[in-house]
């Protein structure tokens, strides 16, 4: 059954809207990759496209995906079982590990992020190319807002 969104104007009401267009973004991502085959969750398919744009630490990795460090463990180890990502020494400090893509996982990761892509498109199909700029402006400015408040 569909929800109503209510007419705009609270900020909470678009809040709301937010966490739910994100919600239904990340369902459609989930059925298109099982379309494809993979079986990968949302998160998963996020710490490949980072991992896919430079290495890092596993607490890095974490903070940006807002994990914590049982949970992206248990991620991590998952992702190497399949062969998509190695942990590898840290050439700066031999205490500490990176992680980084195998060739599994660069090829894996562009699969994904092509799925994800058809869905955006999907989702935004009736949107205006002005109309996106503007919603791009609205959201980087609340975005900014909020991290510079703390």
């Amino acid at each position: 059954m569909k929800e109503q969104v209510s007419a705009p104007g609270g900020s909470f009401q678009l809040c709301r809207l937010i966490g739910r267009i994100r919600a239904e973004f990340v369902d459609r991502v989930e059925q298109e990759m099982g379309r494809c085959g993979v079986e990968l969750n949302f998160s998963q398919f996020l710490a490949l496209k980072l991992l896919g744009e430079e290495s890092m630490a596993p607490g890095e990795l974490a903070r940006l995906l807002r994990y914590n460090a049982g949970a992206m463990t248990r991620m991590l180890d998952k992702l190497e079982q399949r062969g998509y990502l190695r942990r590898v020494p840290d050439p700066d400090d031999r205490r500490a590990l990176r992680l980084e893509l195998t060739p599994a996982g660069k090829a894996i990761r562009k699969r994904l992020i092509q799925c994800s892509e058809a869905t955006s498109e999907r989702m935004f199909a009736g949107v205006g190319e002005r109309e996106r700029k503007q919603l791009n402006a609205v959201l980087t400015r609340v975005l900014d807002r909020l991290q510079q408040s703390g």
